[in-house]
């Protein structure tokens, strides 16, 4: 997935050429202009002087790298930022900042998991085999890849356009699959040495960004818990962006119509997730602790489930903690029952 050049093909990397254009008008100050002929300059020099078009990529690829990384700690939504900026900029050892990696890549993949789930219980739409009601409870990253695309796969098989593919296209999470079952990195393996640990991060790093870079959509994508309403149009939400964990609330516009549409959610201990245009609710697979003087909310994302009846739980992952934390299933009954009524499976 790394970007490249080729010096027979001018088309190779696109986004190299933008930015080639770009540098010219803003150093030139207009387009270029030769008697009314306007090439591209990224052209021109890619024409004219291969050897200068070449030696200018490694700027292009450094900068691009950064705008990215702002991006991911800034925009994204707080799990990925947070791991993501932890892997950056608060790591004590290679060992450790290998699982900052492997967080952030897991934190992806939950997020569009999530609201692949969610969507599809929005929507109310009857799921069918090969996907079955257990698989969306898996504690297996690999697992929770093909979830997401069985699920988009029959949202458009019904005539919906999910919004995870508006995300991740399909080609993008076809990428994923790979690299996840290619890349040490991502496995549960422990590396043995810092040496290896190193070697690991080198490995995988340029692929990471690279996915990161092709979700950019993610930064659209707000990810709430709805505290209360100031009008029928107006959530008072606290919000999850970026990788600080200092608490944000804000109000929320939302049309009549989405309104109409999403009003079951609106209540007290509900995640919301709002993309492309629409909201949905986020549990079971995520929901959020508070901390014990209410002054930091902590997001909780499923991981597996525990027990047998009548104790069943729910098992989350606390993000930015190292701990576990297990809610009654019970707690969940609304959301569970109507994900069991789209496989044509009764109440628990």
């Amino acid at each position: 997935m790394n970007l490249q050049l080729d010096p027979n093909n001018y088309e190779a990397c696109p986004s190299y050429n933008e930015w080639l254009d770009e540098q010219y008008s803003e150093q030139s100050g207009g387009t270029l202009d030769i008697l009314g002929y306007q090439p591209r300059p990224s052209f021109v020099l890619f024409t004219m002087s291969p050897d200068t078009y070449e030696a200018a990529f490694s700027d292009f690829t450094q900068q691009r790298e950064e705008v990215i990384k702002e991006s991911v700690c800034n925009q994204f939504p707080s799990p990925i930022a947070y791991y993501f900026y932890r892997f950056e900029n608060g790591y004590e050892n290679e060992l450790q900042r290998l699982h900052f990696l492997r967080d952030t890549w897991e934190s992806v993949i939950d997020i569009l998991h999530a609201l692949a789930v969610a969507e599809c219980r929005h929507r109310n739409i009857p799921v069918a085999d090969p996907l079955k009601f257990k698989d969306l409870f898996t504690d297996s990253v690999a697992k929770r890849l093909e979830n997401i695309e069985r699920i988009t796969n029959q949202l458009s098989a019904a005539g919906v356009s999910p919004s995870v593919t508006k995300i991740s296209p399909t080609t993008t999470l076809a990428a994923m699959k790979v690299l996840n079952q290619s890349r040490n990195a991502f496995s549960h393996s422990a590396a043995q040495s810092e040496a290896q640990a190193r070697s690991w991060i080198n490995d995988a790093y340029v692929d990471v960004v690279e996915v990161l870079a092709d979700l950019d959509g993610l930064e659209g994508l707000q990810i709430v818990r709805y505290l209360s309403q100031v009008d029928g149009t107006t959530l008072r939400c606290e919000i999850f962006k970026g990788h600080s964990s200092t608490r944000t609330i804000q109000n929320i516009q939302i049309s009549h119509q989405q309104m109409l549409d999403s009003a079951k959610y609106f209540r007290q201990g509900q995640m919301l997730v709002i993309a492309d245009g629409l909201i949905f609710g986020l549990r079971p697979m995520i929901c959020f602790r508070e901390d014990g003087v209410g002054h930091t909310t902590r997001l909780c994302i499923f991981r597996k489930t525990r027990g047998e009846a009548p104790d069943r739980r729910l098992e989350f992952e606390i993000i930015g903690e190292a701990i576990r934390h297990e809610e009654d299933r019970n707690n969940f009954a609304t959301e569970l029952n109507e994900l069991r009524s789209l496989f044509g499976l009764g109440v628990e």
